[in-house]
């Protein structure tokens, strides 16, 4: 093993802690709805959009296994904004479903917590943004401008929508937008692997 996979070991330490809070809590509000004695009344879009916050932390997950060899991850302000970023993906998550039961209305609490949870995601997605940048500057001149266009448009597209669904009531707006996320998520990740 070489000495840049023992540090990297050792910095994503905090790194997997946040991911599995941001799951754990997705996880927990879920089963006590499941598990409540009152009548929930369901909504299928806040559980789509707590399946895409859910999807966001598995997908970090992923992305960290991509820049395991940037030895930049593993200096102290860069770590900083990581960490930064995987804590807004945990408010993200605490943030897709009631934290208890006493909400049954699960319409009523999207319609509330729809511009907290969305202003997060954009605080997000403005972070991966910048970080993405970052990490492929150094490649830009290797790629051919489909590739580069076609990263631009994984990258900014999550952001974008997120703006815009931040802005809206709109249901059917929020369903198109969700539905669209989805499909960027697996362009971008659909054939990703960890090995």
């Amino acid at each position: 093993m070489t000495p840049e996979i023992r540090a990297f070991e050792f910095a994503v330490g905090v790194f997997s802690v946040l991911i599995g809070l941001a799951i754990a809590d997705i996880a927990t509000s879920f089963q006590r709805l499941l598990g409540s004695e009152s009548k929930i009344s369901w909504d299928p879009l806040t559980l789509m959009a707590a399946a895409y916050a859910l999807c966001m932390a598995i997908y970090m997950w992923f992305d960290l296994w991509g820049v395991r060899n940037f030895a930049a991850t593993r200096h102290f302000l860069f770590y900083i904004s990581l960490f930064a970023e995987l804590f807004v993906l945990y408010l993200i998550a605490a943030s897709s479903l009631p934290a208890d039961a006493a909400s049954h209305d699960l319409r009523d609490f999207y319609s509330k917590n729809r511009r907290r949870f969305w202003f997060l995601v954009v605080l997000f997605q403005a972070g991966y943004v910048l970080a993405g940048l970052y990490f492929v500057s150094s490649e830009i001149a290797k790629l051919s401008s489909v590739v580069i266009a076609l990263a631009l448009t994984q990258m900014f597209a999550p952001l974008v929508l997120a703006i815009v669904l931040f802005c809206t009531k709109s249901r059917v707006v929020h369903y198109i937008g969700l539905g669209l996320l989805f499909v960027v998520m697996l362009m971008h990740y659909g054939r990703a692997s960890i090995n």
